[in-house]
């Protein structure tokens, strides 16, 4: 069922929802911590700007695309990865359904070892502490419900991208005295594999940044649209999101480049940041890193476990504890940094893939509705 009452006011509370909770889904443990954007964008030095605003453009198109097809088609959303068949067509999508599932679980995997290598860099507690209170807090938000977790997401989302932006303006001015030697620096380290790059070519890092971001979050975005009362939220709510996210990567890209000999090497490169401003806004930034952790993981082991088990009953909370800790356990037994190059970058090349099928078929699905 199609709804665009063009009449209608927008509802902005409901925008700042749709947003926040994207842009909640968006920062993750990779983004946070630093480790994304020293791979898929400072890897490639200043053509990593060109890189971001890729992201910008494609994340926004694609944040629409799916709030939209949430909005209008409510009714093929039973399972939170249906959305891959509407864009993909039964075979198609139907492999994407199940592989965006895989992805997820990986993916949760990973963010939860950078929970622990968040903890363990700052204190030099095991690995598995931090790990386990991120998966006991995931779980137990999950098993709340998705109208709670959209509005909790919704709230969290916006505070730690403007946190994230503040840190990396702080970094930029204490560091930028050096932005002249970050070229040299960063080829250096690419060389010596100290930093590793997400691909040889930023605009190919680009769009598996997004492919990536595609596998993660298209069910969660599409369920997120069934909010909207009329298109123009899910435009404006899409926009909002990929703006505030696009500044949060420039802005660390350009703080990350100005003081690459001191992050460049680091696990947790946002984390050298707050502790070269003060010891004690390291403390309160490992806060920041693990809501951005949460936030996004919440998504993905709702995503998960919803696919499994219907929301709401005994199974599902068994199925979400259960999920959960596995995919925990196994996030402890590669490094961070070589757990997001690994599973971010195959899972990007599908996205990528995706991509391109939901360009093709949004322009489709326009020109029908123009007609």
């Amino acid at each position: 069922m199609k709804v665009d009452n063009t009449t209608q006011k927008h509802n902005w509370h409901i925008i700042f929802i749709m947003a926040g909770a994207m842009t909640a889904s968006l920062i993750g443990s990779g983004f946070a911590t630093g480790q994304e954007i020293i791979q898929y964008f400072v890897a490639h030095s200043w053509q990593g700007l060109l890189g971001i605003l890729t992201t910008f453009i494609t994340v926004a198109f694609m944040g629409y695309a799916f709030f939209r097809v949430g909005l209008n088609r409510k009714k093929d959303l039973s399972s939170p990865n249906d959305v891959f068949i509407i864009f993909a067509g039964q075979k198609i999508g139907t492999i994407y359904k199940y592989l965006a599932l895989i992805v997820l679980f990986l993916t949760y995997a990973v963010m939860v070892a950078g929970a622990g290598a968040t903890i363990h860099q700052q204190f030099g507690i095991p690995v598995i502490v931090g790990s386990g209170i991120m998966y006991i807090l995931s779980a137990g938000t999950v098993m709340l419900g998705l109208e709670k977790l959209t509005n909790i997401l919704g709230n969290i989302g916006p505070v730690i991208a403007v946190i994230a932006i503040i840190l990396g303006f702080i970094g930029l001015f204490m560091y930028q005295g050096n932005l002249d030697q970050a070229d040299q620096l960063v080829n250096a380290a690419l060389a010596n594999d100290t930093i590793h790059a997400a691909s040889g070519n930023w605009l190919i890092s680009a769009l598996n940044y997004v492919g990536l971001i595609i596998m993660l979050n298209a069910g969660f975005l599409a369920q997120t649209g069934t909010h909207a009362n009329q298109i123009k939220e899910t435009k404006a709510a899409a926009l909002l999101s990929s703006g505030i996210y696009a500044a949060g990567i420039l802005i660390l890209f350009l703080a990350f480049m100005a003081g690459f000999s001191r992050v460049g090497g680091a696990q947790v490169p946002s984390l050298i940041i707050a502790n070269d401003i003060h010891p004690i806004v390291s403390y309160l930034f490992i806060v920041i890193i693990m809501l951005a952790i949460y936030t996004t993981i919440v998504a993905m082991l709702w995503n998960v476990a919803s696919s499994v088990a219907i929301e709401g009953t005994k199974t599902h909370k068994w199925i979400t504890a259960l999920i959960g800790l596995i995919a925990t356990l196994i996030g402890l037994f590669l490094p961070f940094d070589q757990l997001v190059n690994i599973v971010y970058v195959v899972s990007g090349y599908f996205g990528i893939v995706f991509l391109f099928i939901m360009i093709g078929k949004f322009i489709q699905m326009h020109r029908q509705y123009k007609r």
